[in-house]
């Protein structure tokens, strides 16, 4: 992991339509910062994230992702992201670690079946559940999730973009998320979390807030 990242937005913002989603927003990340990203239902925290992830491109202003003082590319960043949303797609056919593995190929990294199946459980995932040939068809919402988020801190990602990473989770479950976010900061990630929820606020160092334009 890359405790050298950094990560400056300049200005960004994003028009659907013509229209400004929100009013320009300014920052710079550095390693092991948890930063919140609020505001009303709708404001945009979604669309900022994916900018700062380089999934959108903004429409005015820049978001630049800097090792060791040099810009890095799209390549470089993708292998350097973790990202997790609840709408994120999963593949009904597969099992909780194939998901997790999956992740490791993208990146160039094998990761071994017991090292998925403890990341797994790192979420609250039983053991057993996550050794079987179960398939993520016959999981229930929180269990999805719960694979959605190892694969996002699969492979110690420098970044990790959190969008309401605790939603359908119980509050077993959302201590196991947070907990390891704390972790993944302590360990020099830089972690942005969209989210409305005083618990996930609670761990971050500092807040963004989106405002309407």
């Amino acid at each position: 992991m890359a405790v050298d990242l950094t990560i400056t937005a300049e200005n960004i913002q994003k028009r659907f339509a013509y229209k400004p989603v929100f009013k320009p927003v300014s920052f710079k990340a550095e390693p092991s910062e948890i930063i919140a990203i609020t505001g009303f239902n709708g404001a945009g925290k979604s669309t900022l994230l994916k900018m700062i992830g380089n999934v959108l491109s903004p429409t005015k202003g820049t978001c630049v992702w800097e090792r060791g003082g040099k810009k890095m590319d799209n390549d470089g960043i993708r292998v350097s992201l973790g990202y997790v949303a609840p709408y994120l797609e999963l593949y009904d056919e597969l099992t909780a670690v194939e998901h997790v593995e999956l992740v490791g190929k993208l990146k160039g990294i094998a990761l071994k079946k017991g090292e998925a199946v403890e990341l797994l459980e790192g979420f609250g995932l039983d053991a057993a559940v996550a050794k079987s040939d179960r398939h993520l068809r016959a999981y229930s919402s929180g269990m999805k999730q719960r694979v959605r988020c190892a694969m996002a801190f699969a492979c110690a990602p420098s970044a990790l973009l959190l969008d309401e990473p605790t939603s359908t989770l119980d509050d077993v479950g959302t201590a196991a998320v947070l907990g390891q976010a704390v972790l993944a900061a302590e360990r020099g990630s830089i972690v942005f979390l969209a989210t409305n929820d005083t618990r996930e606020r609670a761990i971050a160092h500092r807040e963004i807030r989106i405002e309407p334009k």
